[in-house]
């Protein structure tokens, strides 16, 4: 299996949920993510490449709703504004 580190914002209170439920289990905090959200997409498992093409069909429909706007550079800007 491939992994792919990400970085995940929430709300102070509700990280410390998350935080205080994984020690209660003694697992990570990306561990209790983790598994989470796998008993939840079990249900739904997709291969890699047809959520490439969903993702590719929402670029092209974005794209084509709002023309002029690089979106790369949209998230990049909201990521370090302050």
């Amino acid at each position: 299996m491939n992994w792919v580190t990400t970085n995940i914002r929430f709300p102070e209170d509700l990280y410390m949920e998350i935080k205080i439920e994984a020690a209660k289990k003694r697992k990570s905090v990306a561990a209790l993510v983790r598994d989470k959200f796998t008993r939840k997409s079990k249900k739904k498992q997709r291969d890699v490449k047809t959520i490439m093409k969903e993702l590719d069909k929402l670029a092209k429909e974005t794209a084509r709703q709002n023309p002029g706007i690089n979106f790369t550079e949209k998230l990049i800007e909201m990521r370090y504004e302050q």
